[in-house]
């Protein structure tokens, strides 16, 4: 199993449909915002809970806006409860300081240089980037123009529900009939890999003297197999889907990864699997 870092993933929020109209933040229903609220109250008690000078950086997201949809409102959220519960919470909206104008550069170092300025204190930061190993684009489900490949039509046909599609393209390995889509273990890897890449990226910029959390909002179907890859060691199948509780992750579900000495310690769908 690689290495890990540790991190918090959520599936985005509701999206919009029928009478549940998009809300203010695109991609995601005036429900999907208030279920993000509450899921941020359950991120909010991680960082509370977390070590002095703890950064949680919420940098993943996939090409999807829902996805930093998801990321802003829960940001806006711990930073409310914050400002009534703790003093030693600093919350950093990208929002709050990005001005395209400036440069990604000088963006960057302005978010760094505030961390850097209360060393003492836990720190959330929102600052959703793309990352392309979270993307469904690019071939995996979605082609150049953003609908479905037909591998991924083909799947949900057969599959009939997007839980059923899962469990086929689970089964089939990336395979269904004669039409090859992505391999379920390459989407976990790619997950992993792009997990690392964040945490790079943060260590980078701010030194490894500070514990970090990677935060990051993804998709169902790609985070199901991450979950799976982590607890079956390294294996995507259906018994693994079984293992974690054999149903797709729901709207804002968490997956987290803690790592406490010499233990690493995944916790999902109300089980902890040691890894």
């Amino acid at each position: 199993m690689e290495n890990l870092n540790n991190f918090i993933g959520t599936r985005h929020s509701i999206k919009p449909k029928g009478e549940d109209k998009e809300s203010e933040f695109k991609g995601i229903s005036e429900k999907g915002v208030e279920l993000s609220k509450e899921r941020a109250e359950e991120v909010f008690e991680m960082i509370n809970n977390s070590a002095p000078g703890t950064v949680m950086f919420f940098g993943g997201a996939s090409d999807q806006i829902r996805t930093k949809s998801t990321s802003e409102v829960y940001c806006d959220e711990v930073k409310r409860i914050a400002a009534k519960k703790s003093s030693d919470i600093l919350v950093i909206n990208h929002s709050d300081i990005a001005d395209a104008s400036v440069g990604y550069t000088k963006i960057v170092n302005d978010v760094i240089e505030k961390i850097k300025s209360d060393p003492d204190k836990k720190v959330f930061v929102e600052f959703p980037m793309f990352i392309k190993e979270f993307a469904l684009g690019n071939g995996k489900f979605l082609d150049e123009s953003g609908n479905l490949t037909n591998f991924t039509k083909k799947i949900l046909e057969v599959g009939k529900t997007e839980e059923g599609a899962l469990k086929k393209w689970i089964e089939g390995g990336g395979v269904i009939d004669d039409m090859e889509g992505p391999k379920p273990e390459d989407v976990a890897k790619d997950h992993i890999k792009g997990i690392k890449r964040l945490a790079e990226f943060v260590n980078k910029n701010l030194g490894s003297t500070r514990p970090v959390v990677i935060g990051f909002v993804g998709h169902s179907w790609t985070l199901d197999v991450l979950a799976i890859y982590l607890a079956n060691d390294g294996k995507v199948d259906i018994d693994g889907l079984e293992k974690v509780g054999g149903q797709m992750i729901k709207e804002t579900q968490p997956i987290e990864i803690r790592i406490d000495g010499n233990q690493t310690i995944m916790r999902y769908n109300n089980q902890e699997f040691q890894l």
